[in-house]
């Protein structure tokens, strides 16, 4: 079996029907010059058995297949975990119940070879079925936001292996990453196509200002972080809109998305 080009690698606790969804996307695939890792928390559902049972699968397919199951520090101690494990020159987090856009999505991207840094696209978002395409936002504005999904993104394995996720980020490390990155003038290429499919309801869509404040943070560690007159207009319409939520509920929230992905 030749070595892998890409690492595939999902991070997962308690998420067995979620990550049975991201398996039988990756196993779709066209291109096939990939592993997959599993790293799960240590679950205590039927993960284990169905990671056990997808083995053939993937060996049938010739694509190198491996899990662990233990405790972790959370979820970027686990993708680092993940870099440790990995072989493959690049890396992909796909999270449980990501999807990769389309089974010919790797065969697109790596038909060539790439000597970028960090290889970006698109992301199909998804809200209460709706679904609707969102494309990576100019990368300079990776300064003060996310440019672009992290399940949209093909990292160099040097890199993290080099600096891996800080997890004393529980929200922002894959941010915090590649805004250092950006600073350091590494290489980013971007693809205008979609790349994951990603649900509207992870950790850091739930914790809004705790991601706004390791936002603050990073700026500040990284000497990015200037209370500019924009700046200061980003702020109130964050905190404007927190407190239409918090008035609102869930409800009011649902509406907004509903209305912005139709």
């Amino acid at each position: 079996m030749l070595a892998p080009i890409l690492s595939i690698i999902t991070v997962c606790y308690n998420a067995r029907n979620e990550l049975h969804i991201t398996l039988e996307n990756v196993l779709q695939q066209t291109w096939t010059q990939f592993e997959y890792l599993v790293i799960d928390g240590g679950s205590a559902d039927d993960t284990i058995s169905l990671l056990k049972q997808s083995s053939e699968r993937f060996a049938q397919r010739q694509i190198s297949f491996q899990y662990i199951s233990e405790p972790d520090h959370g979820i970027y101690d686990a993708m680092n975990k993940g870099t440790e494990m990995a072989k493959g020159t690049w890396l992909l987090f796909l999270n449980a119940g990501d999807l990769l856009a389309s089974p010919h999505i790797l065969e697109q991207i790596f038909s060539e070879p790439c000597n970028s840094s960090v290889i970006y696209g698109d992301t199909l978002c998804v809200y209460q079925k709706n679904q609707k395409l969102y494309p990576a936002l100019p990368l300079e504005n990776i300064t003060h936001e996310m440019a672009f999904c992290h399940q949209s993104a093909f990292i160099r394995r040097s890199l993290l292996r080099e600096q891996p996720y800080d997890i004393s980020y529980k929200i922002c490390a894959d941010h915090h990453f590649f805004l250092s990155m950006h600073l350091k003038e590494k290489t980013f290429d971007y693809r205008p196509i979609p790349i994951s499919i990603y649900e509207i309801s992870g950790y850091s869509d739930k914790n809004k200002l705790a991601a706004h404040r390791e936002q603050h943070r990073m700026q500040r560690e990284l000497h990015v972080f200037h209370p500019t007159f924009s700046w200061f207009l980003r702020e109130c319409v964050f905190y404007i809109k927190q407190l239409v939520k918090f008035i609102g509920g869930q409800k009011v929230i649902d509406l907004i998305r509903q209305k912005r992905l139709q």
